[in-house]
Formats: structure tokens, sequence, C-alpha cells
């Protein structure tokens, strides 16, 4: 191989790399919510989800399948613990507060707070605060 030929591999492999890199940067996150509980047979929670990046915002969306018990005081959170790990007791335990959700079935969409690394967090957190009960979680990664 010629050094002209040796330059040019080089580039594309470099170009290729990049391109897998910033590829995996974006990926949006996703994932279905595990729920906490059951109740006469209807769970706590349960649904699809994913995290996704637009004009600089980061928001939750949750999916057309999204359906949780109502409670006085659900809200979202991303949580540092793991999604197994969560409980009632600790799952506001170094969180980012999300939303106080409203609309207990169906899609929606809720941003993230601005600075936010998610990267630092594992888990999807739905909680009812006011009773500390767990409604359910889904692992970040």
């Amino acid at each position: 191989m010629n050094q002209k030929m040796i330059t040019l591999t080089m580039l594309v492999l470099g170009a290729l790399v990049s391109g897998t890199a910033a590829a995996h940067k974006h990926k949006p996150l996703d994932g279905s919510l595990n729920h906490a509980f059951s109740s006469w047979g209807t769970p706590s929670v349960q649904g699809d989800w994913r995290i996704v990046e637009e004009d600089g915002k980061s928001f939750i969306e949750l999916s057309e399948n999204f359906k949780a018990r109502k409670g006085p005081d659900v809200k979202i959170f991303l949580s540092p613990t793991a999604a197994n790990h969560v409980t009632g007791n600790n799952a506001v335990d170094g969180s980012v507060f999300i939303t106080q959700i409203s609309d207990f079935d169906g899609k929606a969409r809720y941003v993230i707070p601005t600075g936010t690394d998610i990267s630092q967090f594992n888990s999807l957190v739905f909680h009812c605060e006011e009773y500390s009960k767990l409604w359910g979680t889904s692992a970040l990664r």
C-alpha cells in the first residue's frame, strides 16, 4: 500500500469510528415500566417510555400503552439508585423531580429540568410521595 492509500484508509476509519460514537451518544433511552404492586389484579404502573432530546431540551415521553393506578401524589423522578433497589423509603433520595402526574393513562411528555445529566441516574421512578408508596420503576440502561 502506498502512503496515500494508508492516509485515506485512516481517514475513512476515523470517520466511521466518530460517526458510530456520535450515533451512540445521541441514541434515545427507552424501556418498559415494572410495577411495584398490584391491587385486585391491576398493576400500579405499566407501559413504555423513552427519553428524547429536542431543541436542546430532554423529555420523558410516555407511550400510548402507559397506565397507572390513580393516587393522590404520584410523581416521576430520575433516581441514582438501580431500579431493583428502589423502595418507597428511598425513591426520592438523590433523585431529580420531573413532575406530578395528573393523567394516569395514555401518551404524555414531560420536560427534564435543564442541566440534568441523565448519565448520572440509573432509573425512572413513579412514586406516591405523600404515602411513601412506590408505584414502579424502570432501568435507564
